[in-house]
């Protein structure tokens, strides 16, 4: 492995051709020679946190939002979020990963926390990323911790922009397509 890329994100590539990551920002949280693990960060499911929180623990949640599909790989619940006094660890500029019942309860209850919940995950095997990345699946970038934790609808198409890879217009039947491939 020529670089770690864990603390940056992917961008898929308008020719990707996996429905799991039609344009999605996948923030890499861990990248090793064994593996690599990341978290979709623009894909919001449509069930609130409130919701979720009651169902998982009976706490109440003092944080708006919905919860996030991280990735088609199942895995525990998962937060990041930017607080020091909640567990977990670094994935890069102050944001953490927690997925212990008892810290995602600290995190729920505290107020001015910004965290992202995630149900699932994205994960690769030992080299398959770096397949995908030879053959123009992503785009690497980097990501700051604003940009992270946001709720903005257009995290890909801004991303890509400030690239400097004008990927939306790349080719016409490209740039018709719907943004959300279930419109299809």
């Amino acid at each position: 492995m020529a670089r770690t890329l864990q603390g940056n994100c992917l961008l898929a590539s308008p020719f990707m051709d996996d429905p799991n990551f039609f344009r999605s920002v996948v923030l890499m949280v861990q990248h090793t020679d064994e593996h690599s693990l990341g978290l979709i960060l623009n894909r919001p499911t449509h069930f609130s946190l409130h919701k979720v929180i009651s169902m998982i623990c009976e706490e109440k949640c003092v944080h708006e939002g919905l919860l996030y599909c991280g990735g088609p790989v199942d895995g525990p619940l998962l937060a990041l979020h930017d607080q020091d006094q909640v567990g977990g660890p670094v994935c890069f500029d102050g944001l953490k990963i927690c997925t212990e019942q008892s810290e995602l309860i600290k995190l729920f209850r505290t107020k001015g926390a910004r965290l992202k919940l995630f149900d699932g995950l994205s994960a690769w095997g030992p080299g398959q990323l770096e397949d995908e990345l030879e053959t123009g699946s992503w785009l690497v970038t980097d990501i700051d911790v604003d940009e992270a934790l946001s709720l903005e609808d257009d995290l890909w198409e801004s991303l890509t922009r400030r690239i400097g890879f004008n990927v939306l217009s790349v080719d016409d039947k490209i740039a018709d397509s719907p943004t959300n491939p279930e419109w299809n």
